[in-house]
Parts: structure tokens; sequence; C-alpha cells
């Protein structure tokens, strides 16, 4: 059996990686990227090509081998080809879809862990536009997606020591995000740094209190996640910091020679209806390392425990919040709007 030639409805113990593949530098950078976390955990690689019009990146060696192939199957080929190089032992099922890109992706994100794609590539991904195919998968896919912003081969980008940050607000997006970047570290062995930046909401909007009420609740929401962080995986290193900051600006400086930044899709700024120049978008957009956005999962039939107990992490902080006068009522991070 070729690799790509994987019984349909075959899910191995690790689950199933998709990455959106058409050819394109950027695309390339995102499979070798798919292609590494496959190793990692066992996965099976789904490589898609969704041409939008002619295939246009098409590997020199088409069309003198006499394959007899169109160009979109000597793309995803050449995906096949490059995966089965670097680790021949990841199952691999590449696949050529006639359909709209932003389309094939979501659908296949419902039975994917993670999906995997370009910071750049056809169809809008130079500045990640409104419309583009990676903004509709952070808006509307059902797995969490990593966007790759730099080649994981690169000893510059790639440190010796593994480090991944994660935003954190009280929020159930946020606790959601620190379980992903928690039992990612462990799979990686590496240290996970939580970040919690604020402001002063906008006045005539919020109440605004003493700053000790905003470094009492900031140190509230970070000693619950490194509780939560310990309940997960007890031997990953984890830290925590928080910033009087902007949120996105304190997320990319943190984030700065990490592995990845890790973002929930909703937040108490905004992310509910992911909006642009929100905190997942605009870290997707900028950070210079692979941003990791958590979607929600749709759950089919088993019991929501883990939902559940990521919601209690977040509302014990909120609650908490409003337990004592002299504390704000609420804390939104004005960067998130």
């Amino acid at each position: 059996m070729k690799q790509s030639e994987v019984v349909e409805g075959f899910r191995p113990s690790g689950g199933v990686i998709v990455v959106g593949f058409d050819g394109s530098v950027h695309a390339r950078l995102a499979l070798k990227w798919g292609a590494d976390e496959a190793k990692r955990r066992h996965a099976l690689l789904r490589i898609l090509f969704a041409p939008d019009g002619d295939a246009v990146n098409v590997p020199g060696w088409y069309g003198s081998d006499g394959s007899g192939c169109g160009p979109a199957e000597a793309v995803i080929d050449e995906g096949v080809a490059l995966v089965a190089t670097r680790h021949p032992s990841v199952l691999t099922r590449g696949e050529v879809v006639e359909w709209p890109p932003a389309m094939v992706l979501t659908q296949a994100s419902r039975a994917a862990d993670l999906m995997v794609m370009g910071a750049r590539g056809r169809g809008g991904f130079d500045e990640l536009l409104l419309g583009s195919v990676t903004d509709q998968c952070l808006h509307h896919a059902h797995c969490p997606v990593v966007v790759v912003h730099s080649d994981v081969d690169d000893p510059v980008v790639s440190p010796a020591h593994p480090r991944i940050v994660v935003g954190v607000d009280g929020s159930l997006g946020a606790a959601r995000a620190l379980r992903w970047a928690v039992n990612e570290a462990a799979v990686r062995s590496a240290v996970v740094d939580a970040v919690f930046a604020w402001q002063y909401p906008p006045v005539g909007v919020f109440s605004i209190g003493p700053v000790q009420g905003y470094q009492s609740l900031a140190r509230e929401i970070l000693d619950a996640a490194a509780d939560h962080a310990h309940e997960l995986a007890p031997a990953v290193p984890f830290r925590t910091s928080s910033t009087f900051s902007a949120t996105v600006p304190a997320l990319i400086d943190a984030s700065s020679r990490a592995d990845l930044l890790v973002v929930g899709s909703q937040s108490h700024g905004g992310f509910r209806t992911a909006l642009l120049g929100s905190v997942a978008q605009q870290c997707a957009r900028h950070a210079s390392c692979s941003v990791v956005v958590i979607r929600p999962r749709i759950e089919d039939d088993a019991p929501h425990r883990t939902a559940n107990r990521d919601a209690a992490v977040a509302a014990g902080t909120a609650d908490r919040a409003t337990d004592d006068a002299s504390r704000p009522v609420a804390l939104v991070p004005r960067g998130d709007q």
C-alpha cells in the first residue's frame, strides 16, 4: 500500500492532522510542521489540495516523467513525497478535492484533531484578509488551527529548549488553550509560559477600581491556570507572568523565540464573535512563531467532562472577581476590541 492510499475511515491512535497544501513555499513550511507533529503524535497526516483555478506551484518534474497525471495530482504527489522523505513512518494520505478551499478544509476539520496552514498562499494569505482561506478556517474550523510562520528546520527560530506560550484571561476559550498547550508541552518536553495582560477598561463603560484589584485578579487567574496545568501534567514545567499591556503586543512579545503561541478563539475581549481585530486573528497575522488557535470541538455523544472542567476553571476566577467591592467590576483587555 502506498502512503497516499490509506484506507478510508482509518483513524490511528494519535488522531488525524490535516494540512492545506498548494505547493507554495509557505504551504511546504506548513507541511513540514504537520509532518513533524504527526511523527510526534503517531497520527495520520491528510494532505488536502483544493485548487482555486489552475494549479500554479507545479513541481519541476511534472510533464517529464511520463506519469500522465494532471497538474493538481502532481502537486499533491510532491507533498506526499516530501513527507515520505522526511518521516518515512508517517502514514500519509494525499487528496485533490475540486471544491472551494475554505469549504474543503472546514469540512475536513470535523474529523481532524488539528489543522495546519501556511501563513501565506493563494487566495489572500499574504495579509490574512477577511475572506481568505486561512481567515475563514480561523472562524469556522471544528478543531484547533495552526498558522505556520517559520521553517522548523531553521535553528534561529527553533530554540534548543522547546517553549510554548499561552494566553490566559479566565475565560472558557483561554482554559481550552491552556489545556491544549500543556498537553502539547508534554509531547514536546517543552516548558509552558502562561501570560496574562491587562489594561484599565474605558472610563464611562466599566467601573475602574484600584490597581491592587487588577493585580489581585491577575494573580487569581494565573494561580488557577497553574493549578489546572499541574492537574493535567504535573511533570510539565509551568511558569506564569502578568503585564500591564494590550493583549496582542504582550503575547507577541512573550512568544519571541518560542516554538508556539497558543490562544483561544473565545475570551472576555470579543473572541466569541471572532471579529477582525480579535486577539486570535491578530496573533495569527503578526506573530513570528507558529500560532495555534483553539477552536471549540463539536462532541457527538460522550459527556462533556473536559469542557465542564474548563468552564469551572474559567468561572472560578470570574466569580471571585466580583466578591470584593474594592476590585473592578469587570476586567476587559482593551487590546481585544
